[in-house]
């Protein structure tokens, strides 16, 4: 995941492929703020987080192999 911090968009990469379903972003009091579906994303993805408030945000994505949990700082100037 790159850029971190972002400012509009971030990019979700893949390179091995693994299957994915979909990415859920939550803000830090446990509300979910945005959701993607990453079933056809190939290698890399981009999401637009343009809307959200200057904060931390967790992403918890979800695939075939299990859910991974990543930190996400939004600062748009």
């Amino acid at each position: 995941m790159y850029p971190n911090p972002a400012d509009s968009k971030v990019n979700l990469s893949n390179p091995r492929q693994i299957d994915l379903s979909e990415v859920t972003i939550y803000d830090l009091t446990g509300r979910i703020v945005h959701k993607v579906d990453l079933s056809t994303m190939g290698s890399e993805i981009t999401i637009d987080i343009a809307t959200l408030a200057n904060a931390t945000y967790m992403l918890v994505i979800r695939g075939d192999q299990g859910i991974s949990t990543k930190q996400l700082i939004v600062n748009n100037y």
